[in-house]
């Protein structure tokens, strides 16, 4: 009975998708591009896009991505996220895209720079998402030209002279790929941390509308500056200043803010409580995509959250630094040490919040009775490896950074202990197996492709036409 359950879900779900491909095929041509710039004919027309994902209101769940900060770490979350975007191939088909079935994908500094790449165009052509797996060819392609190899002495004489290393790779790249997108043009919302250093104070940029009567016509930033911005890592990369606008209601634009912004995992580097409270937000706020809410309380066992690290110490061997030594650094010291060849003061905001905020959000399931609803999956690694620095981009460690993530799909998954706050090894229920990563992201994909299905029955049964009676 199971199997025919699934298998007219599946086949409803296909009508619906079907039904929305034709239209959204429709507008798409209506808007021109059935004849792309060199096209000789009909037969060089792409595909037309996937149908847009429903809101939360035509579901039962609302689903979160949330990746982390941390240089050329970020190649191993894109190992775990390629490996839940062909999960979710295998049940939906090749054309399917994370961005399809999540309501925000969540990220900080390099975290933004995937969550960018995975809510935007490839390009005009297609108007579909780059895959997981092209992202990751992004970076091993981009991560020697943002980080070029130096020796330790250079790198410590440049930090006397401004920033390590020079922005324009970075920046060209972040405006290829974002185009004039504004944050509220992606294909699903995205949320980013940012740190404005002009009034000392943290702040989250996301998709939704500005709320607040003074903020009534303001124009969201692009999503080029906001990604430069939180790409800002102190003795890295310049600070990035630019300007927000709002329309008055004469059409004339006026100055609204101004951004003086560096990277946003000094105060967030792993931003899913702020990816989960700005949600809690929007349903409080009434926004017509979530569902209402009962008695104006928000249902936590609706979240389905997958937060993914770029990699931490081992916490049997988490002597990285120890207070003898850092007793003796000056400020330059703190700054960069020329021995490890890394920068402490960089290391310790990367890290700090991280085990903090996945202690948080596990509680915060945990009492609401739905600890499996909420997925971590972080890379704990032996120090002495060394490869757990931000600015390593040589081939030899991006390839160890990929066979990390690769390792970290084998391995069981570990959950935080609410009485220690130290990672534990999970067990499934009423079994006693310790399941692994990767069949987390296998459960999780269901889930999620279940979700995506229900939401386009739903519209589509809401936008069908009444019968005449």
């Amino acid at each position: 009975m199971e199997v025919l359950r699934l298998a007219r879900g599946r086949k409803a779900w296909a009508g619906a998708a079907a039904a929305a491909a034709a239209a959204a095929a429709a507008v798409w041509l209506g808007k021109g591009r059935c004849q792309p710039p060199g096209s000789t004919g009909d037969a060089e027309l792409p595909p037309p896009p996937q149908p847009a994902p429903p809101p939360p209101r035509f579901g039962k769940r609302i689903a979160v991505l949330s990746i982390d900060g941390g240089g050329i770490r970020g190649l191993i979350p894109m190992v775990v996220i390629a490996s839940l975007e062909k999960e979710l191939q295998k049940l939906d088909g090749e054309n399917a895209r994370i961005a399809d079935y999540f309501d925000m994908i969540a990220g900080t500094s390099t975290g933004a720079l995937i969550a960018a790449m995975l809510v935007t165009p490839k390009d005009d052509k297609t108007e579909r998402p780059r895959t997981a797996e092209e992202i990751k060819d992004v970076y091993l392609e981009l991560g020697p030209k943002i980080f070029p190899p130096m020796s330790r002495a250079w790198k410590f004489l440049l930090m006397f002279c401004g920033p390590i290393y020079k922005p324009t790779p970075l920046h060209d790249k972040i405006k290829e790929i974002t185009g004039d997108l504004r944050l509220d043009q992606t294909l699903t919302t995205i949320l980013v941390p940012v740190f404005d250093v002009r009034r000392l104070f943290p702040r989250v940029l996301s998709s939704y509308k500005p709320r607040g009567k003074h903020r009534e016509g303001e124009i969201r930033p692009k999503l080029s500056d906001v990604c430069i911005g939180t790409t800002a890592a102190p003795t890295y990369f310049p600070a990035h200043e630019f300007q927000g606008y709002r329309r008055q209601a004469n059409g004339q634009r006026v100055i609204a803010a101004r951004y003086h912004l560096i990277d946003g995992g000094v105060g967030t580097n792993n931003p899913t409580m702020e990816a989960i409270t700005k949600v809690a937000s929007e349903l409080l706020c009434e926004n017509p995509d979530f569902p209402r809410l009962t008695n104006n309380v928000v249902d936590f066992t609706k979240y389905v959250v997958i937060s993914v690290g770029t990699g931490s110490f081992k916490e049997d061997m988490m002597e990285v630094y120890t207070a003898k030594e850092c007793a003796r650094w000056n400020a330059r010291q703190w700054a960069f040490d020329l021995w490890r060849a890394r920068s402490p003061i960089a290391d310790v905001f990367t890290h700090a919040s991280n085990f903090q905020v996945d202690f948080n959000v596990a509680m915060l399931f945990h009492s609401h009775g739905c600890e499996r609803n909420y997925l971590r999956i972080q890379a704990m690694v032996d120090p002495s490896l060394n490869n757990l620095s931000m600015d390593n981009a040589t081939a030899e460690n991006m390839n160890k950074l990929i066979n990390i993530g690769k390792g970290l799909l084998t391995e069981p998954l570990a959950r935080v202990d609410k009485s220690t706050g130290m990672y534990r090894m999970a067990e499934k229920p009423d079994v006693g197996e310790r399941p692994t990563n990767q069949e987390e992201l296998e459960r999780f994909a269901k889930i999620l492709s279940e979700e995506r299905m229900g939401r386009l029955e739903n519209k589509q049964r809401e936008e069908a036409p009444q019968a005449a009676i």
